[in-house]
């Protein structure tokens, strides 16, 4: 199956790894530090490439270092992933699996059937020592996720790792290694060659000091790994886009004004003010864009020029989301909308932190049947990689957003929606209240009716013609009077529910989006509606001013 030259919003893997350039100073420096340290820690700002640098990066290049089986590096890679009660592997057995996978290891047979299975992690590298003397290194993806686990699952992760990286030979085993012979004992006796690496979100960092009781060491070796370097960007941009192979578009170039363009925009802070490194995230989402632009036909000559993205880079990014929705179907768009969003999120509403949750296939199938989500859609929403998944300790998966990322544009999008939705509420409200007042005047002028008409017949059976005139006459002026009384109320009323709608559609345009063509209706009706109120008259003008690129 042809393959993407640019992952998107995936991490890079393994088999990318002739796909993944412009960080070999950082793979070069990092794997040096493994070799020299028992423990480095890799951190790193979210979207930076951290994953990547692993899978396409260290992996592939210690596994080129291998000269024999003895000095080849055996690398086992293990991601916590968010704790859920009843689903998630324990930390200690998640590695234990991972190790299995990697390095499959007999039954215990000979001298290490007698030795306790205790501590668990040394006893079963030293199993695979006896049996094939290796190197090991131990990485930890997204460690950040470990402290989502249970206080009593992290101490006894942080026990046996300990015991793993620092002893020789634990007492218990040292115990019952006094009735092996000397030869027996010399194997036991050899250190393991065990090596760890955390990888680690910048934010988060401070998270490892909850281990220095047991590993002292662990923030004593770090390295950063920081945004991409103009050179670094621009190698990470041209040359996947040069390779050959079995790809889903042709080989394609970027202009030199093109590629100064690209790197320049991904550079740019936030505010514009300044420039800074260039977010790996971002530029794989550009390239994916314009690589996908190739496919459909629409760079001539296979040259990416700045007109092809210069005036849209922004929606780029901000619409990735709402792209890989639109391929899918539009019942299956509107339910993934609902199940990311009440289901994949864990929102503090406290501190306003966000972070993924990873929920097990079966539960969401369940939860969302009756929306039209099955399996088949989870493995859609998967191939699009907006979701991502992982074996669980139910023997199934779990599933879960697909980068960080993503998370901003998600919540941007879920407020955007939340508040059309309450505007719309607001409206339907208002419209009932104003029926409600009409029928309430409707009621009152009929009662009024009623008492004038009732007055008028007792003047005319006294037979007193002027005093009935005279009395009608007052009658039908305080009817007037309270009815222009009715209509006032009913003007300020409607003057400060609009005040409120008013203010709603302020809060949108502040929020950076368009007023729904209901709300820009009203504004019009209620501008006409009081043209002789200048203070109301103001208020329009001023949200009118901002409405030149809605209308």
């Amino acid at each position: 199956m042809s393959k993407k030259r640019y992952p998107g919003v995936r991490p890079f893997e393994t088999a990318d790894k002739d796909l993944f350039f412009g960080r070999d100073r950082d793979v070069q420096e990092l794997s040096v530090l493994i070799a020299l340290e028992k423990m480095v820690v890799l951190f790193g700002k979210s979207g930076y490439g951290k994953s990547s640098l692993i899978n396409a990066g260290i992996v592939p290049y210690l596994a080129a270092q291998t000269i024999d089986e003895e000095s080849g590096w055996t690398t086992v890679v293990m991601r916590p992933g968010s704790y859920t009660e009843g689903a998630s592997l324990a930390p200690v057995d998640n590695l234990l699996l991972r190790l299995q996978e990697k390095a499959p290891a007999a039954k215990p047979d000979g001298f290490m059937g007698d030795i306790p299975p205790q501590p668990l992690l040394w006893h079963e590298f030293k199993r695979r020592q006896v049996e094939r003397p290796s190197r090991y290194l131990l990485i930890f993806d997204q460690f950040e996720e470990f402290f989502t686990y249970p206080l009593i699952q992290q101490e006894a992760f942080k026990a046996e790792l300990a015991e793993l990286l620092y002893v020789d030979m634990p007492q218990s085993v040292r115990e019952a290694a006094k009735g092996l012979d000397k030869s027996d004992r010399q194997l036991l006796s050899e250190p393991l060659d065990v090596k760890a690496l955390f990888v680690i979100r910048a934010d988060r960092l401070s998270l490892l000091d909850t281990l220095k009781d047991r590993l002292p060491a662990i923030l004593h070796k770090r390295y950063e790994l920081k945004a991409l370097s103009e050179q670094q960007a621009r190698e990470a941009i041209e040359k996947p886009a040069q390779q050959q192979g079995d790809f889903v578009s042709p080989p394609f170039r970027y202009s030199p004004e093109a590629l100064r363009l690209m790197v320049e925009k991904l550079s740019e802070s936030k505010s514009g003010v300044y420039r800074s490194g260039v977010e790996a995230f971002q530029l794989q989402i550009l390239c994916e864009y314009l690589e996908g632009e190739i496919v459909a036909g629409h760079i001539p000559g296979q040259l990416v020029q700045p007109s092809h993205f210069a005036d849209k880079i922004n929606a780029i990014f901000e619409g990735y989301y709402q792209r890989l929705l639109g391929k899918l179907p539009g019942q299956v768009s509107k339910a993934t909308h609902t199940l990311i969003e009440e289901s994949l999120i864990f929102e503090d509403g406290q501190t306003g932190e966000s972070r993924r949750l990873s929920v097990d296939a079966d539960v969401l199938v369940q939860r969302y049947a009756h929306l039209g989500i099955s399996r088949d859609t989870l493995q859609a929403l998967e191939n699009a990689f907006l979701l991502r998944r992982e074996a669980n300790s139910m023997g199934g998966f779990s599933y879960e957003l697909s980068h960080d990322t993503l998370l901003a544009p998600i919540l941007k999008l879920k407020a955007g929606r939340t508040a059309q939705e309450a505007a719309l509420a607001e409206r339907q409200a208002a419209r009932r209240r104003q029926r409600r007042l009409l029928t309430a005047r409707g009621l009152a002028l009929l009662s009024l009716a009623t008492v004038i008409a009732i007055v008028v017949n007792v003047i005319i059976l006294r037979n007193d013609a002027v005093e009935a005139r005279k009395v009608a006459e007052k009658e039908k002026t305080k009817a007037e009077r309270a009815l222009e009384s009715v209509l006032k109320a009913q003007q300020a009323k409607e003057k400060t529910e609009f005040g409120v709608r008013l203010e709603r559609i302020a809060q949108v345009l502040r929020g950076g989006n368009c007023p729904d063509q209901g709300q820009l209706l009203d504004l019009d009706t209620m501008r006409v509606r009081h043209a002789a109120d200048a203070v109301l008259q103001q208020k329009i003008k001023t949200v009118t001013d901002q409405l030149t690129n809605c209308r």
